[in-house]
């Protein structure tokens, strides 16, 4: 049986993934928008595709969250003069794990649509990994059906409205 400091570790943990499967899903967003691309007739595309696309995707995501991972739970820590825990490598991978969710969804797209078709879904499917996290999470709050569909609407269109003010802060 979990002691109470056992069960608000591992609510830590859950929470830490939560927040990455968040983090990369809007900067994933913001940065579709921002890859270029063109569709031309007979399933002509430019832009990233198939390998590129993959590579895109996977490398953003588990370069943000070992990114996220060293500089909060190794750097910042170090110059206090601390020194990694067990508990922050379980952080660690429970936000790689978060991290590789997102990016595996979003591989769906390329590995099983056309090109056009993959180039047009991929910076969708953060979008739904955030509404659906953002009900899950309200459900498990203890929220009801009705309720925790807004939240994760609300969750939804927030995460698309930041991914969308950063690529166009970006793109000047």
């Amino acid at each position: 049986m979990m002691d109470e400091m056992d069960v608000e570790q591992h609510a830590e943990i859950r929470r830490e993934a939560a927040t990455m499967v968040f983090y990369v899903s809007v900067v994933e967003i913001a940065e579709f928008a921002a890859l270029p691309e063109d569709h031309f007739s007979h399933g002509v595309v430019t832009g990233p595709v198939g390998m590129q696309l993959l590579a895109i995707v996977w490398g953003t995501a588990v370069g943000l969250a070992i990114a996220h991972w060293f500089a909060f739970r190794i750097a910042a820590p170090a110059f206090r003069g601390d020194h990694p825990t067990r508990r922050d490598i379980q952080i660690g991978l429970a936000q790689l794990g978060g991290a590789a969710f997102v990016a595996a969804v979003s591989s769906l797209p390329v590995l099983l649509l056309s090109n056009v078709r993959a180039q047009e879904t991929t910076g969708d499917v953060p979008a739904l990994i955030i509404g659906v996290i953002g009900y899950v999470v309200a459900r498990a709050s203890g929220r009801t059906r009705g309720p925790s569909v807004m939240y994760g609407v609300a969750a939804l269109a927030l995460g698309v409205g930041v991914a969308l003010l950063k690529s166009a802060l970006a793109a000047h």
